[in-house]
């Protein structure tokens, strides 16, 4: 996911508090997001006793993923080490939930086309994933990495006697999300049949390198109504007498004026993204028909498209075939490049029918609100305005419950809060700014006084108070926020917090925190040069240890070809058959 920036931060809290901050990505999980409010460090949540976990939180098709699930797959990714700050763990919950509903819409279609895991298969991925744990844990326990299960057994109980090999099996297995076997066991078997399914041709490789460029005739039907059909065949007709193709383009398409200047020639590509397009058009069969037209001479009959938007008459302007120089040197690799090629286009097509067909539903309430504000980006001011005040409504009755994820939906409940105070005061609606500004500090009280805690959070209060002349309240709010700042990467924080200090009218405080701020930014700045001298020393020591392997080769090659240079004599039988002693001696220069 891209870092959170600043101009997002200050989007979020309308003050100018924090100068440089991001958020690392959060491990690589599909579609990254950034919306309206940020998600720096802050403190720790006070994690609470699991409770419903049992609860569904998504369904795809007939599968729903429960809360315990969920929480599988997020330790998994995590490597059981969960984000502490709320809009991190919120986020990631919600990043979780949406990747998996991919995975699990390609996964239904990959089974509605034939390829079914039986539970055999299944229960075969699950044991292959915990040997490999148990394997990668020999390396770290065990001398040089080497030995049986009985030696990893013995080991595991040294360190801890409540610990043998079978309980690690088992603790592996429960921590294990079943069905990540079933989706990787399901798309394994797709891409299988898919690679022993392309062996192509050499023409079929070449054909990557070719440039191909189509022209069109197109008669909107969206213009002409009724009447598009008879138009088109006019053109058709026009093209039977002779009539040149750009001529006919001119007096028939509606195509932007840009592509009838060029007669009707539309943006060439490589031949198979030509064909794919053609192909989503018209499909295969006509696709293959026109990738086989000579350059200005062939042309199709009317066509209409799949979607009924138009009528085309289709021809092939141009096509260049380049070849790169190595092709017959490398053709191996670029059968490869094809067929990956080809897996890539065919993957494509059923995530689209995917997501056709199996359209995800947030089952937890809290990521269904989270999933609505990640729509709002882009969204006109009514328009935001109407959605932040149904996600405060249903938000409420979270707050108010006895819901483990409470904590969650009051952070949430206050950034949204925030915005529908901003938005009031931008369409200058006073009444509207003041309501939501009040219902946002009592929310922000109510999240301290049951003991939530967030940085942001201090800081949005401390500015809150200080612009309502409550000085006092807020430096309490800032002394505990400067408190919480311990990490160099935090340094923003603390600039953020002096200029709080400025405005609260405590310069003393302010160049107290401004001075500790830039000590952490050095910090900072150290922890770095050192990091990149350690990357330097190690990237080195792999150069030398490459230069000391090739060295080596290059020393057992001479030897051997020294070796081959006997001379002929002393390879050839004696009279007699016998050989001579010294037949298979290395000569003078041979060492």
């Amino acid at each position: 996911m891209a870092g959170i920036t600043v101009r997002t931060f200050r989007e979020l809290l309308k003050r100018k508090l924090v100068k440089g901050i991001g958020l690392i990505a959060l491990l690589g999980i599909v579609a990254s997001m950034v919306i309206f409010f940020a998600i720096p460090p802050g403190a720790p949540i006070q994690r609470e006793a699991p409770m419903g976990l049992d609860q569904p939180v998504l369904k795809v098709g007939e599968i729903t993923l429960t809360e315990a699930e969920l929480q599988k797959f997020i330790n998994a990714r995590t490597q059981n080490n969960p984000p502490t700050e709320y809009g991190a763990l919120l986020q990631l919950r919600y990043q979780t939930a949406q990747s998996l509903a991919t995975q699990l819409a390609f996964t239904l279609e990959l089974e509605k086309q034939g390829y079914q895991a039986s539970r055999r298969e299944i229960e075969q991925a699950k044991e292959q994933f915990i040997q490999a744990q148990i394997d990668a844990l020999k390396q770290q326990l065990l001398p040089e990495g080497k030995g049986d299960d009985r030696a990893l057994d013995k080991a595991l109980r040294e360190r801890n006697p409540n610990m043998s090999l079978r309980r690690l099996r088992e603790q592996i297995a429960a921590e294990a999300p079943d069905l990540q076997f079933r989706i990787t066991v399901t798309q394994d078997k797709f891409f299988k049949s898919l690679r022993e399914k392309y062996n192509p041709t050499d023409e079929q490789v070449r054909l990557m390198f070719e440039q191909v460029y189509p022209a069109r005739i197109f008669v909107s039907v969206d213009k002409h109504k009724d009447k598009a059909e008879a138009r088109i065949k006019e053109a058709y007709a026009a093209l039977k007498a002779g009539k040149p193709f750009a001529e006919v383009v001119r007096q028939y398409s509606d195509d932007p004026d840009a592509i009838k200047q060029r007669g009707g020639r539309i943006t060439g590509s490589g031949y198979y993204e030509i064909q794919e397009q053609l192909s989503n058009l018209f499909g295969a069969e006509v696709a293959n028909r026109i990738m086989a037209f000579k350059p200005n001479q062939d042309y199709t009959e009317p066509l209409q498209d799949k979607e009924k938007k138009g009528y085309f008459i289709y021809t092939i302007a141009e096509r260049k075939m380049e070849p790169p120089p190595d092709f017959d040197e490398k053709k191996d690799q670029y059968r490869q490049a094809f067929i990956n090629m080809r897996i890539s286009n065919e993957q494509q097509r059923v995530l689209n029918a995917a997501q056709q067909n199996f359209k995800p539903e947030f089952l937890d309430p809290l990521i269904a609100q989270y999933d609505k504000l990640t729509k709002t980006m882009g969204m006109s001011t009514p328009e935001r305005l109407k959605t932040f005040k149904e996600v405060n409504e249903a938000l409420t009755p979270i707050v108010n419950s006895a819901s483990p994820n409470v904590r969650l939906a009051q952070w949430l409940q206050i950034l949204v809060l925030n915005q529908l105070t901003l938005l009031h005061k931008e369409t200058k609606d006073k009444e509207g700014e003041k309501k939501y500004r009040e219902q946002l500090i009592a929310a922000m009280n109510r999240f301290f006084n049951e003991g939530g805690e967030d940085l942001n959070i201090r800081m949005l209060r401390a500015e809150i108070l200080i612009q309502e002349g409550k000085k006092k309240e807020a430096l309490d709010d800032l002394e505990f926020a400067s408190g919480m700042v311990a990490r160099p990467s935090d340094f923003p924080f603390l600039f953020g917090i002096a200029e709080l200090y400025e405005k609260a009218g405590r310069k003393d405080l302010a160049q107290k925190t401004q001075k500790r701020a830039e000590d952490l930014q050095k910090a900072l700045q150290r922890q770095q040069e050192e990091q990149q001298r350690m990357i330097q020393k190690q990237l080195e020591e792999f150069r030398k240890q490459q230069e000391e392997e090739q060295k080596k080769q290059r020393e057992a090659q001479r030897k051997q070809e020294q070796g081959s240079q006997q001379s002929p004599a002393a390879n050839a039988p004696q009279q007699g058959g016998q050989q001579s002693p010294n037949a298979n001696a290395p000569q003078q220069g041979g060492q």
